[in-house]
């Protein structure tokens, strides 16, 4: 967090303008001081690699120098109020220990109510993918998510996201949103929108330098905004929860765009007040000449004073009533036209007792469990949600699922994206890889004329260090360990 002592950049001291009468004189005074510092930013840890989140926030502390406050809406997070290595640079947030973001950022996903059924997510505007991330843990990877960009050249950073975080039920897809609520009317348990918008956060912030931000252009934001929100209601189950929120404290984007879906849908949707403890951070009910609807006061208007974050709004809105249009034909393409078939039970069984022999874990019945299919192209083998066979079979995907390995000589192989979700788990053909060797090996370099007693030649070994972390995989064969690590894992 730095201390500003230049004046405001005009931009942003307009901006507050605007806002100073709808504060409190003393929040006012706040809102201003706070935005000339930049925020701190926040980790938030994964928690399909984490047993106990406490535990590994205090050991990370430590190891790393960070000071730290908690996150109100997140046991799993804390704000890094300094440190002596930034969160950015570590080797766990390269290996998808923990993901990097703003405070705020994390509220959207924290409002859902918990569930232990498994359920339809559509996360309707996924890219970069730290929300989408937050997904996946809500429910441990049992639900199954469509993670959804209409941008084609930001599915590759959401996949690798994904990929290092370890997910695996779920598919990355490239639609226009504002199409999705008449392919899939009432289809969906839990939806995110975290809408494109002006990011006029209230705060100066190197990433994203202030910029002047005009009314048309809040207007064209708008009405994209409330396309994709009225696209997300009709998508939502009846029963379903759906956030819209955004990255800016512009009430054109947000109050305003909520209060035009309560219009266009009267009586479909309930707006219920959060606890967020002390946390002061109502929605509007006025701004200007606008009156809005009385339960957006329940909506969560982040101002930057309020902990020390970016601003930023979130509403939860809970659907009733039915509220659909017509299903309209969505894109179709046969799962079947992609050569993987299922992988019979038979097989299964065998490959099971392989994994049982070579790493001393029983996995297969574990992924059946979670909703995971396993199949088979040619000697590939790839995990495929059941979910995405049962409820969208023909939808085109960008990528879907998780590769699980390869057979060779009827000998199973597994994958590199495979040993970064479960590795944790495997009780043996694990290499402790000594501590002189891990800059080598994170350089993507093999390893020679080492000690490599207790594997079995010509397997994928798990790869550990003297602290326990899963740096992966290699395979070994005569006195050689071939790094498999894929570019995105290896130092830079």
């Amino acid at each position: 967090m730095t201390d500003t002592k230049a004046p405001l950049p005009p931009e942003i001291q307009e901006a507050i303008t605007r806002y100073r009468p709808y504060l409190s004189p003393a929040d006012y005074e706040e809102l201003l001081a706070s935005a000339a510092r930049s925020a701190p930013s926040a980790v938030r840890v994964n928690l399909l690699k984490s047993s106990d989140p406490t535990q590994d926030l205090n050991a990370w502390s430590e190891r790393y120098g960070w000071q730290t406050a908690p996150v109100p809406f997140s046991t799993a997070s804390r704000q890094i109020l300094s440190s002596q290595t930034t969160p950015g640079q570590t080797l766990e947030h390269r290996l998808g220990y923990y993901y990097v973001q703003d405070a705020a950022s994390i509220l959207p996903v924290s409002l859902f109510s918990e569930s232990s059924t498994p359920g339809l997510v559509l996360d309707m505007a996924a890219s970069p993918g730290g929300k989408t991330t937050q997904l996946v843990d809500h429910n441990l990877d049992r639900d199954f998510i469509i993670a959804n960009d209409s941008s084609a050249s930001r599915l590759s950073a959401l996949r690798t996201v994904l990929q290092v975080w370890g997910s695996a039920n779920h598919m990355i897809s490239n639609f226009a949103g504002e199409r999705l609520g008449d392919w899939f009317p009432q289809t969906f348990d839990r939806i995110l929108l975290d809408a494109p918008c002006s990011m006029e956060s209230l705060r100066v912030s190197a990433s994203h330098p202030p910029r002047p931000i005009t009314a048309d252009e809040r207007g064209r934001l708008a009405s994209r905004q409330l396309a994709l929100l009225t696209s997300a209601a009709k998508a939502l189950k009846p029963g379903g929860e759906l956030v819209y929120s955004t990255c800016t404290l512009a009430p054109e984007e947000d109050e305003a765009v909520v209060n035009a879906l309560l219009d266009i849908a009267p009586n479909a949707f309930q707006i219920a007040r959060i606890p967020l403890g002390d946390l002061q951070a109502s929605g509007l009910i006025s701004f200007q000449d606008q009156i809005f609807h009385p339960m957006l006061q329940n909506s969560l208007r982040v101002w930057p004073h309020v902990f020390e974050t970016n601003g930023f709004f979130a509403v939860l809105l809970s659907k009733v009533a039915d509220f659909s249009s017509d299903a309209a034909q969505a894109p179709a393409r046969p799962f079947s036209a992609t050569g993987f078939a299922p992988v019979p039970a038979s097989q299964l069984t065998v490959l099971d007792t392989q994994i049982m022999d070579l790493y001393g874990v029983s996995l297969i019945p574990y992924l059946t469990q979670s909703g995971l299919i396993l199949h088979q192209r040619g000697n590939s083998l790839h995990l495929v949600p059941k979910a995405y066979l049962d409820h969208f079979p023909s939808l085109p995907y960008h990528s879907l699922g998780m590769p699980f390995g390869k057979i060779y000589h009827g000998e199973l192989a597994l994958s590199v994206e495979l040993i970064n979700r479960f590795g944790n788990l495997f009780n043996a053909n694990i290499w402790t890889i000594p501590e002189d060797k891990v800059a080598q090996w994170l350089s993507g370099q093999d390893l020679r004329s080492l000690n490599f007693q207790g594997l079995k030649m010509g397997s994928v070994v798990v790869i550990r260090d003297e602290l326990g972390r899963n740096l992966g995989a290699g395979k070994l064969s005569a006195n050689r360990l071939r790094n498999l690590l894929p570019n995105r894992n290896l130092l830079r």
